[in-house]
């Protein structure tokens, strides 16, 4: 880039491959017929087809939806287990696409930060044109107010002055048309400068660029905190499989859902604004001539996006006349300065022939300084830095994010579908069941597994020391009862009774009196001397 110094070719906009690509993809109107592709956002018509080319991504969110509820449909009531092998090849394909999705979004991080230093750039570079502006708007307002509010007020009084009689008719005729020539060329020098200051009056950007901050100030961290969301997503699908996390993997699949649908309509959202972009690009600065303020010639724009040497300075004639015109009224002047003083000795004329001479330097100044800042290598310089960081850094940034938001838009697709037919097939392990058998769940870990058969040998161990323990004292009661019906088949038809004893009864103690209890109720009790 040149400035400062002369303006080459390699100074000259050029546009760039992305958005020639961009600005020659079809634009199409509801009617689908074909439209004009130039770039003009006041337009319904342009506006309804960037919606047409933005509503490709919407109406492929819409298929991938369907195919994922008819997926849904056909798996829902699929209860057969899989083998242990099926569904490692579900989680290794879920890692694999997991992490090229992660890729995809670093692209995304990526094209956000590029389109973010070409948005800077282009405010940046409009801050410097829009001071340019301001300071030749204000520059020739201090002139036309130095020229009319100072320097023609003071002539006026001199000439009131000066149509007093005195003797020197001559001089004093001579005096009076140099006065005349101060004023009529103060005022083609206030004409001049009011041309210059007219057409910049409308023109002002300072509204749109503090909007660009603000609207930036939102958009670039914004889509940073989305992507980084989408990476927390996916680090809770490759957590779900790498623990093999039943609850992981059903909260990806609802989350998966909005995140498919939030990248589907980024990608038309991009797609939409990649073009409107390309078209503008291709050449903006028939965009700003259109865009331009009716005040404002369109010959001054061109000469300043293209600052071709070849062309004039449109300000340049205005200039050149004022500043003749104040080299003149100087002149003027100081014929005044020389007669007035003979002539009107007592009239006082030194302060006010003094602040005019300083007021006339003041505009030389103002006019010097107006000359370097309608030159056209200043703006031209803004104008391409402006051009270059929107059409090169800020529209590659743009498209990165195009395809950083359609590949995740497909991959987020594959990873709800893979991750649906994953989480459908992992089991709870069940309860276990009384007895000798458990049932093995297929998704758990081998320790845990270890931990649950050994409660069950465990578990199985303590029921057949019970099952012993219950046999024994059913063999134990039969015993009992075997001895006790031998008794009786001993004792005949005797009724059971105590029998007579030749030593004095003891008193027992415990239930019964030390008897046993009947075993029926035409039984009757046996005492203990019985048995013996």
């Amino acid at each position: 880039m040149g400035y400062p110094g002369t303006t080459d070719d390699d100074d000259q906009y050029r546009v760039p491959l992305i958005a020639k690509l961009l600005h020659a993809l079809p634009h199409y109107n509801i009617t689908f017929h074909r439209i004009n592709n130039t770039f003009r956002p006041s337009n319904d018509v342009y506006l309804e087809s960037l919606g047409i080319l933005g509503s490709i991504p919407a109406a492929l969110l819409i298929v991938s939806l369907f195919g994922l509820l008819l997926y849904l449909l056909t798996r829902c009531c699929d209860r057969k287990p899989r083998p242990a092998h099926s569904i490692t090849s579900l989680k290794v394909t879920l890692s694999i696409v997991t992490v090229l999705c992660c890729a995809a979004i670093g692209l995304g991080l990526y094209g956000n930060d590029d389109l973010h230093n070409g948005l800077l750039e282009v405010l940046q570079a409009g801050r410097k044109v829009d001071g340019v502006v301001s300071s030749v708007r204000n520059q020739t307002f201090i002139l036309e107010n130095t020229l009319t509010m100072k320097i023609q007020q003071q002539l006026t009084e001199l000439e009131d002055i000066f149509d007093q009689k005195t003797n020197n008719q001559t001089a004093l005729a001579q005096l009076q048309q140099a006065l005349l020539t101060a004023k009529g060329n103060i005022t083609i020098a206030k004409n001049a400068a009011n041309d210059i200051r007219r057409p910049l009056v409308g023109l002002t950007i300072t509204d749109f660029l503090t909007k660009g901050d603000q609207w930036e100030l939102i958009r670039w961290p914004g889509t940073v905190a989305i992507l980084a969301l989408l990476l927390v997503l996916c680090a809770v699908l490759l957590v779900g499989v790498a623990r093999h996390s039943r609850c992981a993997l059903i909260l990806f699949s609802v989350c998966g859902l909005l995140a498919v649908t939030g990248s589907w309509l980024m990608s038309g959202l991009y797609l939409s604004t990649s073009v409107a972009v390309g078209d503008l690009c291709n050449d903006p600065a028939d965009f700003l001539v259109h865009q331009a303020p009716h005040e404002l010639p369109a010959d001054i724009l061109l000469y300043y996006t293209q600052c071709d040497i070849s062309r004039s300075n449109p300000f340049t004639q205005r200039l050149r006349e004022s500043q003749n015109a104040i080299n003149n009224a100087r002149n003027a002047m100081s014929i005044v300065s020389k007669i007035s003083p003979v002539l009107f000795k007592n009239a006082g004329l030194a302060p006010k022939l003094g602040s005019v001479n300083a007021d006339i330097k003041l505009c030389e100044r103002l006019l010097t300084g107006l000359t370097a800042l309608v030159d056209c290598r200043a703006v031209h310089y803004s104008y391409l830095v402006a051009t270059r960081g929107l059409c090169e850094c800020g529209l590659l940034g743009l498209v990165l994010m195009l395809i950083a938001s359609f590949m995740a838009a497909i991959l987020l697709t594959i990873m709800v579908w893979v991750d649906s037919h994953t989480w459908i097939y992992i089991r709870k392990s069940p309860p276990v069941i009384s007895g000798s058998h458990t049932i093995a769940h297929p998704g758990r870990n081998a320790k845990h597994d270890m931990s649950q058969v050994q409660q069950a040998q465990q578990q199985m161990h303590h029921q057949q020391a019970h099952a012993q323990a219950q046999q024994a004292q059913a063999q134990a009661q039969a015993h009992m009862m075997h001895h006790h019906q031998a008794m009786m088949r001993a004792g005949g038809t005797h009724t059971l009774g105590r029998l007579p004893s030749h030593s004095s009864p003891t008193h027992l103690h415990g239930p019964n009196n030390g008897k046993y209890a009947t075993l029926s109720k035409h039984c009757k009790t046996l005492d203990a001397n019985d048995f013996y």
